[in-house]
């Protein structure tokens, strides 16, 4: 295949997978606009001691997911997409069975251990109805880590369709039917975990239906137990480094709400989680961008075509800091007008606690695939070390001062790690062997983002006018931003149907 050929190839890859990204993120889109009404409408509904004990709940179960992957679930997205490629179903169908049969094994043992906890009665736990609440919302762990596994396995095969129904359509839809018919049904705190408990099942079993038809549709299905292969070495010598990156997610999530409920009880964690979603939304265009990204990534590592996976990288990150920015501006430019509108003047002061959130996670989206493309070229070590020294800083920060600062140090714990795990990762990945420096492109776009995020600030945190008037403000300034970084985007060639709109091309400069 000659150069050119090649370059057109590889372009049009890149191009495919911005597009497959693009409706992924229309999805998510949906999705997090759902999840976050059934968030308000939870935080409005219940007190904010039962939101306390939910979100307790709710954020064990985040972390157990993790705990029961053991780290295999970043081995399964990498080593099933290179099988794949290679044609060896043998060896897809061998990580697929290790990867769940942990999940289960975990899954058990790791519900058996907090059980027994639970009666101890120690003050980082809710007491009494509370502790069912959390036993009940933590069996959500291994269902939830299998549901991620299912997906991972249809983003290998580049189905973004049915990752959109299964992930953004349905999970959400199960979850605000949850909410609806028990407070329909005048139910408690408990009726609406058993909800919960009950939507993540039926959302499994849909999805590993799908990953199922899937695996027979690319003829890797029907394939007889005994021919599985699990390709051992590589998988663990892979996975096991990179469960420091889990670790730090408990850290972030765990050790900061056991702290602030032993310090501060219910009330204390009602007002951090309250608002920890809201700056979650920060993440939501790099998520849906990495879905595919990696399985890419490895495809073009897979080729020895480096250079394409270098433009790959950079071009996904402009395009995810552009298209975060207006969250990150209603996150944290204007957070004390969104807070109090958004979850009622209960969670006022819970504004400050938003926006130094909303710091941590837009820095992270700015420097965003750092990650994935260290693993890519199995910098498994550098990542480790940057792991430890994330989680250091979080729990260590988060011990000395959330007993003192409550709720305030929990956020400033978390921040001033994401901060440091951010750029530790983008120094060790421009130290990386064939990598080149940051491109002038880039550079460029986040000075843009500097200036913006500045004249946001001012409008939300000192000129302060009426909450509509900032948020036109807000889409005049983000508007703006596209149309200048459009031509850096290259918005015409990676997404020519968006030109279709009536307008559209106009007002972006196109």
């Amino acid at each position: 295949m000659s150069g050119e050929a090649k370059n057109a190839t590889t372009g049009g890859e890149v191009e495919k997978q911005l597009r497959g990204s693009s409706l992924l993120l229309a999805g998510r889109m949906l999705s997090k606009v759902v999840n976050f009404g059934v968030q308000v409408a939870i935080v409005r509904l219940l007190s904010k001691d039962d939101f306390g004990v939910f979100a307790y709940g709710l954020a064990l179960a985040l972390a157990g997911e993790l705990v029961v992957k053991f780290g295999l679930g970043r081995g399964a997205n990498r080593f099933v997409p290179y099988h794949a490629e290679r044609g060896e179903g043998a060896q897809v169908m061998g990580t697929l069975a290790l990867v769940c049969a942990t999940i289960v094994g975990l899954g058990v043992v790791s519900f058996a251990v907090l059980h027994w906890l639970s009666g101890f009665g120690w003050s980082g736990m809710p007491a009494g109805e509370g502790t069912r609440i959390v036993l009940i919302l933590a069996i959500l762990a291994p269902i939830q880590a299998l549901d991620t596994i299912g997906i991972q396995t249809l983003a290998c095969f580049s189905r973004p369709r049915e990752i959109l129904f299964r992930k953004h359509v349905l999970a959400p839809g199960l979850r605000a039917a949850a909410v609806l018919l028990v407070f329909l049904a005048g139910g408690d705190v408990e009726m609406l975990a058993l909800a919960y408990l009950a939507g993540g099942v039926l959302g499994l079993a849909l999805c590993l239906h799908l990953a199922h038809r899937q695996l027979h549709a690319h003829g890797i299905l029907p394939l007889p137990v005994s021919q599985w292969r699990v390709p051992w070495r590589p998988l663990l010598r892979f996975s096991f480094p990179l469960m420091s990156s889990d670790l730090v997610f408990i850290a972030f999530t765990v050790v900061t709400t056991v702290v602030l409920m032993w310090s501060d009880g219910e009330a204390g964690v009602a007002a951090m989680r309250a608002v920890v979603p809201a700056a979650a939304l920060i993440g939501l265009v790099v998520q849906s961008f990495s879905m595919l990204f990696m399985p890419s990534a490895m495809r073009f590592h897979a080729r020895g075509d480096d250079a394409a996976l270098w433009e790959h990288h950079w071009k996904s990150a402009a395009w995810v800091a552009v298209l975060s920015f207006p969250l990150f501006g209603l996150t944290f430019g204007i957070a004390p007008g969104f807070v109090p509108v958004l979850l009622g003047e209960a969670y006022a002061e819970s504004a400050q606690l938003l926006a130094i959130l909303a710091v941590g996670h837009y820095v992270s989206v700015c420097m965003a695939f750092n990650g994935e493309t260290l693993q890519v070229f199995e910098r498994t070590r550098a990542l480790v070390r940057v792991d430890l020294l994330t989680i250091a800083i979080a729990v260590g920060l988060g011990l000395v001062l959330c007993p003192d600062w409550g709720p305030l140090g929990a956020a400033i714990a978390v921040t001033a790690a994401r901060l440091a795990g951010s750029i530790a990762r983008q120094v060790v990945l421009l130290r990386t062997p064939g990598i080149d420096a940051v491109p002038r492109s880039q550079k460029c776009i986040w000075l843009k983002l500097a200036i913006a995020t500045s004249l946001v600030s001012f409008v939300g945190w000192v000129w302060q006018p009426t909450f509509i008037v900032q948020l036109v403000l807000l889409g005049g300034l983000s508007l703006a931003l596209l149309r200048s970084t459009a031509p850096t985007l290259d918005l015409a060639r990676s997404f020519p149907e968006l030109l279709r709109l009536p307008f559209f091309a106009r007002v972006v400069g196109v």
